[in-house]
């Protein structure tokens, strides 16, 4: 490592002695963009890597103050919380994210006002200075900070309403009663519910008919945002100071609320100290509050789309109160009423402290083109939640020995509590870094080079000084960025990064990686002079192999035992009991860096007198050295655990083009715009052991979908006796019973198929890969209007080429003892004979497989039948805005007065059997997605 290190120092030291007669500051004369990054600034001429930009402007249209979700759809490539898709195949594959320098930092700690600038850093070239924890994309996002003018402050007040999209839909207490007799009936048992109990449902308390949706959620709930801003300063001192509040009312209608509360402060002070030093303070921190019951969203919709309405009576009497909870041995004496009224409440407080110091050295008057920072950062998260669990009676209906009504009581009502904590938790980093950066012309010729180190320290802890980790997380980095520019038209960068991790021995611990990229602007070239409609023209192209830590647990490389609390036998005819130690995991000295080999090209013009842009990029990724426990490796008569191998490989391939169209027309100005990303993982090399080379995950996309090719219904006995019948063998089928209204499945191991094996039956050697879960394709488009003192704004994202399996989902399949949705009407129905034999079917209008009471039944199985090709556009973002004339804010001594209406998630265009196309679970087992509409208004001074 030393070697490394100063071999980096001789090289930048060799450059900043360079000596040039017409050596000059800056980059050039032309003006052009300029990306300010945390150890360098790069003008768009000479940025070889993939980075986009987002603005705060474009961040502040969104009406709900979520960062991700303001981020969605704004560039290419940053999709569900990913950069460029499923790099690792879905797991682990979130970017790294740094605000303000210092890395492991969490989106949700940001309120949207508090952002200047988020860069999107998409390949090896743009990642490599970040180390170990890069290599899936890194979301680089800098706060707001002073500037040397006028003091200003803004104030912003923002009020709206947030409703549930759609809520799913169940059948009442008669409907499902009918339906679930069916389903038992047509597995050959007895039926449940009488035709009595049929027609009594609702009538009285020991005939349920409970509608939990209507009964425990709103529709809406309101919504408030309030930011105050103060900036300004001189030469010597600049500052930000930020305070905002974000409320939000719950969604439950009974008990505690859920009612949130987030505060956000921060402050970001610069001070001059000489011409030379310049120092920076920057402290942020954000209290978040949930008041509520000790039901969770989650955990309440969950029990709202699973409980059915015969389960229980809510309330015994017509009293809603305490004394009269009602119960059923079904959900073990509670209530969910009770739960929520009257079971105590929970108070969840998350604090986050942040604390930035650096010092920054102004160099120039030394070396021409050279400054330096060094910076020191430390976050602590803390999680506490604190309440009182209090107890609630229940009544349960019951009959006596003589066949009487009663009711047996359940639990004490308990009303009195001690407050207790409930959970304890913290996060803690601590970081720092340094760098160095020259940046010089020397007439044709510019050179920009960076030096920077990086350090970093993560503990996590919870509950009752339980370690979540064995040690704490640490790594460390030194990068090397060299950029050269020939006549600010030929450019070439080298980066290099070597990286340090504690996840491997010591042996492994220190790894270089490298990426080089070029790129040519050929609008700089004489002969586009006489090409007036393209003013801007640049290709591009970058290729390097970045490391990556994070997949890896710690200790891997060593060989662990543990004290076994069981027992073996030993001896005559084992006649002795002995205990000892278990081998638990066998050690692999040799893991090291899992490695991400990148290829990008890119395309960047403008034209028409700079009103249309289009950038367009196509990228490879490999992945290799993916751990993965190794199943085959040893036999298991060796007794040895299995052990953990870099092995997996992932090919990661697509394309992103990005276009905006712009012009002013006097008093209206317009622009449109939207980008368009495709992409595709599969897997290059995948630890298994088949039976057969047609089930290997090799080879497949990361995502695919395996499952059953269905061939429509069984509707007869006879159909079930001729389907796929060879030499006068009926098909069978290893995954249940089949009878009419079942679905058929086609045999794909038979002896005229490419698998080349016969077994007559429907069984894994039949599935196949039907589908994908992930889209293959994500489109934006952004429109911004303005006339005079009026603008609107609209955002919206569609995406599409994937599916979802509803098979796995109780909503769309009605399947075992799940609670029944309106899809239960569209079964199919058999019809039996004398001798309880299913025969035919009674309807011919249905559109699913028969009813089981089975949670495992042949037809309700991952098939073609069950998968839904999905698509879905919504409208994320909509703005109408107002800025009042000038003479008004100045009758109130200010400088700038808007009105705006906002709209989030405004309408959704999307498969039409879809609950929630892009959240399947909302309203199910999750809280459902809202749409925003707010009131604000701001005021600057």
């Amino acid at each position: 490592m030393k070697q490394y290190i100063l071999t980096l120092s001789c090289a930048l030291l060799c450059l900043f002695y360079i000596d040039g007669v017409n050596a000059q500051d800056g980059t050039g004369s032309t003006k052009q963009d300029t990306l300010l990054l945390p150890f360098y600034k790069v003008s768009e001429n000479r940025l070889v890597g993939a980075i986009d930009v987002i603005t705060s402007e474009e961040l502040l249209h969104s009406g709900y103050p979520s960062l991700q979700a303001a981020i969605e759809g704004q560039v290419p490539g940053f999709t569900l919380g990913r950069i460029r898709g499923r790099s690792r195949g879905g797991d682990n594959d979130g970017p790294l994210v740094v605000i303000d320098g210092l890395s492991n930092r969490f989106l949700s700690s940001l309120q949207l006002e508090e952002v200047d600038m988020i860069y999107i850093l998409k390949d090896a070239s743009a990642k490599m200075l970040y180390g170990s924890r890069g290599a899936n994309g890194v979301v680089v996002i800098k706060t707001k900070r002073g500037k040397n003018a006028e003091k200003k402050i803004s104030l912003l007040v923002e009020s709206g309403i947030r409703s549930a999209g759609s809520y799913p839909e169940f059948v009442d207490a008669r409907n499902y009663m009918k339906y679930r007799n069916q389903a038992l009936r047509n597995d050959g048992k007895d039926i449940l519910f009488s035709n009595n109990d049929i027609a009594l449902a609702g009538k009285d308390y020991k005939h349920p008919d409970v509608d939990y949706y209507d009964m425990f959620v709103n529709d809406a709930k309101n919504y408030k945002n309030v930011n105050a801003q103060l900036l300004g300063g001189d030469e010597k001192t600049q500052y930000f100071f930020n305070l905002g509040y974000v409320g939000e009312d719950g969604i439950a209608k009974v008990g505690e609320k859920g009612k949130t509360n987030a505060l956000n402060v921060r402050s970001n002070l610069d001070y001059k100290i000489n011409d030379i030093i310049s120092v920076n303070l920057d402290i942020s921190g954000r209290f978040f509050t949930e008041n509520g019951s000790h039901v969770s969203d989650n955990e309440l919709f969950n029990q709202l789309s699973s409980t059915k309405p015969t389960d229980y009576p809510i309330f015994i009497s017509a009293r809603a109160d305490v004394d009269s909870l009602g119960t059923s041995d079904i959900v073990n004496g509670k209530n969910l009423y009770g739960d929520l009224a009257y079971s105590g409440y929970q108070r969840r407080t998350t604090s986050i402290a942040q604390t930035n110091i650096g010092m920054n050295f102004d160099l120039n008057r030394y070396i021409k083109g050279l400054k330096a920072r060094a910076y020191a950062t430390f976050d602590m998260n803390n999680y506490i939640a604190e309440g009182k669990s209090l107890t609630y009676r229940t009544l349960k209906p019951a009959l006596t020995a003589t066949q009487q009504d009663t009711l047996i009581v359940n639990g004490v009502y308990n009303p009195k509590g001690n407050e207790q904590r409930l959970a304890d938790s913290y996060y803690r980093n601590l970081g720092g870094g340094a760098y160095i950066d020259y940046d010089r012309v020397f007439g044709k010729h510019a050179i920009n080079a960076t030096l920077n180190y990086l350090v970093d320290n993560k503990t996590v802890k919870t509950a009752a000084a339980i370690m979540e980790t064995v040690q704490d997380d640490k790594s460390m980095n030194f990068g090397l960025r060299l950029n050269y520019a020939f006549q600010n038209k030929y450019i070439a960068e080298i980066s290099s990064s070597y990286m340090g991790s504690t996840r491997f021995n010591k042996d492994n611990r220190w790894k270089l990686f490298n990426a080089f990229g070029v790129s040519y602007v050929v609008s700089e070239e004489n002969f586009m002079d006489n090409v007036g409609v393209i003013d801007y023209l640049k290709i591009k192209a970058s290729y390097g192999k970045i490391g990556y830590d994070q997949s890896f647990p710690y200790l891997l490389y060593n060989d662990y035992y543990q004290y076994w609390s069981g027992s073996y036998a030993t001896g005559v005819k084992n006649s002795e009991s002995l205990v000892g130690t278990q081998y638990v995991q066998a050690g692999n000295p040799n893991l090291t860096y899992e490695t991400s080999t990148e290829l990008n090209i890119g395309l960047t013009t403008r034209m028409f007198g700079n009103r249309f842009r289009l950038d367009a990029e196509f990228f490879t990724e490999k992945r290799e050295g993916m751990p993965t426990t190794i199943n085959y490796a040893f036999p298991k008569l060796a007794g040895t655990p299995n052990i953990v191998a870099n092995y997996n490989a992932i090919d990661n391939k697509g394309f992103e083009i990005a276009a905006k169209w712009g012009d002013q027309l006097g008093d209206f100005g317009y622009s449109i715009g939207g980008n368009f990303t495709h992409y595709i993982s599969k897997w290059a090399k995948y630890d298994e052991l088949n039976d057969f080379s047609f089930q290997n995950t090799e080879g497949q996309d990361t995502d695919a979908i395996w499952g059953y090719v269905a061939d429509g219904f069984y509707t007869s006995a006879d159909d079930i006796a001729n389907y796929g019948a060879e030499n006068g063998t009926p098909l069978t089928s290893s995954l249940g019973p089949i009878i009419p209204g079942d679905l058929k499945f086609k045999n794909l191991s038979n002896s005229d198929s490419e698998y080349s094996y016969d077994d007559n039956v429907i069984n894994n050697y039949d599935k196949t890969v039907i589908g994908n879960s992930t889209p293959r394709y994500v489109y934006s488009m952004i429109l911004n209007l303005q006339y005079k003192k009026f603008s609107f704004y609209a955002r919206g994202q569609g995406v599409g080429g994937f599916d979802r399996m509803n098979a796995w989902s109780s909503y769309y399949t009605n399947k075992g003892d799940a609670k029944y949705s309106r899809f239960v009407y569209d079964a199919a129905v058999p019809t039996f004979d004398s001798e309880g034999n299913a025969v035919g079917l009674a309807n011919n209008d249905y559109t699913l497989p028969r009813l089981t009471s089975e949670n495992s039944a042949h037809s309700y199985n991952s098939s073609t039948f069950f998968l839904k090709n999905t698509y879905y556009f919504k409208l994320n973002n909509v703005e109408l805005n107002y800025k009042f004339p000038d003479v008004v804010p100045a009758s109130i001594a200010a400088q700038d007065l808007n009105i705006f209406v906002k709209a989030d998630d405004l309408m959704t265009f999307r498969s039409d059997w879809a609950l929630d196309a892009q959240s399947p679970n909302s309203g199910l087992s999750s809280a459902p997605r809202y749409t925003t509409v707010s009131l604000g208004v701001k005021i600057g001074f």
